[in-house]
């Protein structure tokens, strides 16, 4: 499998710096153009414009040459890849499996935007831990020459480094690299047949409860501390600006420092969910996803800014690649009416259906903020009730007297720092 690491670039002079952005900024142009080409194609021909044959139309292009052939190429290779995503989604969406409504054509970029340099293992050149960055013939003749070199961190294996990605951030004031490189998966023999349910949520960033009868939250409240300054910091910062102008290299930095936060508080739950996993023997992952779950939602101003600003897939995404890693199985569940239910009363957990939505009864019912009472009065953990029947719907095995005692215990919150 593959693992990335991911590192500010620090420590390059203003002419180096200035050279990346202009490298980034023929890669926007580029990218722009294998666009163009395959757009006009599609609205003449009705048909997707293949790498092999835009890249003929493509290389001779002021843009291609100005990068080196390599880093050009993968550049053409992600607007392919945008088209064939598009192409795939109109299939789905001709099965049912999709809606057409959510289809859009890839867009241009910004013309005043910058877009990443991606290097394959052939455009790779590290000596004495430093990667010099790949540059054209004609782009070395411009500036005399010169060389970018990047320290890579000691830890990253270079002969399994498989791609290097250069990320212009904060409109080109910095960037950062991404070393994607390739290790063998852990497989730890963990028990599969006991199982951790996830129930994400807003104010528990995950409420986690297992079948060997623990059961803990994941406090999401710093997340929406985080998202909190940083809307009124850059509400403050925007009242500022020219009435056409709608950001600045302050909101950027300031943006950047929120998104740095909130990646941190998310890996660090989700490292903390599979340690946990690994140290109770629990070979499979349970979490509950619902599709449209952001879309149309309607919580309050407030409420709804919080809760679409936080990458909930995100926390998805980090769990299943430490899942693959350590051999454990990761499986997602659609959670609707999971909440209202009532796992004690072993109520039947419908699926939400928009095109003919019901109204159902159930057994039990929040009688306050975090707490929901049973149809016999005993009173258990709103969000813990939740994982537990996000568990039942998926038909998991597992243990009632066990998966109980995580139910009805006063579950711990957890405090990542």
């Amino acid at each position: 499998m593959y693992l990335t690491q991911t590192n500010l670039i620090r420590g390059l002079s203003k002419r180096e710096y200035l050279m990346l952005r202009m490298m980034c900024f023929f890669s926007k142009n580029l990218y722009n153009v294998t666009l163009y080409n395959i757009r006009q194609y599609y609205f003449t021909e009705k048909k997707h414009l293949r790498y092999e044959s835009n890249y003929h139309v493509t290389k001779d292009n002021e843009n291609y040459k100005l990068l080196q052939a390599g880093v050009s190429q993968q550049t053409m290779k992600i607007v392919d890849r945008a088209f064939q995503s598009f192409f795939a989604l109109i299939q789905k969406a001709r099965r049912g499996e999709y809606r057409f409504q959510d289809i859009k054509l890839p867009k241009y970029r910004d013309k005043g935007s910058l877009f990443n340099l991606v290097l394959q293992s052939n455009a790779i050149s590290i000596k004495n831990g430093f990667l010099t960055v790949p540059m054209s013939m004609v782009f070395k003749k411009i500036h005399g020459n010169e060389k970018i070199k990047i320290k890579v961190p000691e830890r990253i294996p270079v002969k399994k480094i498989k791609e290097i990605r250069i990320i212009p951030i904060a409109n080109g004031k910095k960037f950062k690299i991404q070393y994607v490189y390739e290790i063998e998966e852990e497989n730890l023999n963990l028990n599969h047949y006991e199982t951790l349910a996830i129930d994400i949520g807003l104010e528990n960033l995950a409420t986690c409860i297992s079948t060997v009868g623990t059961s803990f939250l994941m406090n999401g409240r710093a997340i929406k501390s985080i998202n909190r300054l940083w809307n009124k910091r850059r509400a403050e910062l925007q009242s500022r600006l020219p009435k056409n102008q709608h950001t600045s290299s302050l909101i950027s930095r300031l943006t950047l420092k929120r998104n740095n936060r909130v990646n941190d508080c998310i890996k660090k739950t989700a490292r903390y969910i599979v340690n946990h996993c690994i140290e109770n023997n629990i070979g499979t992952i349970v979490c509950g996803y619902n599709p449209d779950f952001k879309r149309g939602i309607n919580l309050g101003r407030k409420t709804n800014q919080q809760f679409t600003q936080i990458n909930f897939g995100s926390l998805r995404e980090q769990l299943e690649n430490l899942c693959r890693r350590y051999g454990m199985n990761y499986l997602e569940q659609e959670e609707s009416y999971t909440s209202k239910a009532s796992f004690l009363d072993l109520d039947e957990i419908p699926e939400y259906n928009a095109d003919n939505p019901k109204e159902y009864q159930f057994s039990g019912k929040r009688i306050k903020r975090g707490l929901y009472q049973s149809s016999d009065g005993r009173i258990v953990n709103a969000d813990i009730n939740g994982a537990a029947n996000i568990l039942r719907k998926s038909s998991q095995n597992f243990n009632f007297e066990k998966l109980g005692r995580g139910l009805l215990a006063s579950p711990l919150r957890i405090k990542l720092t």
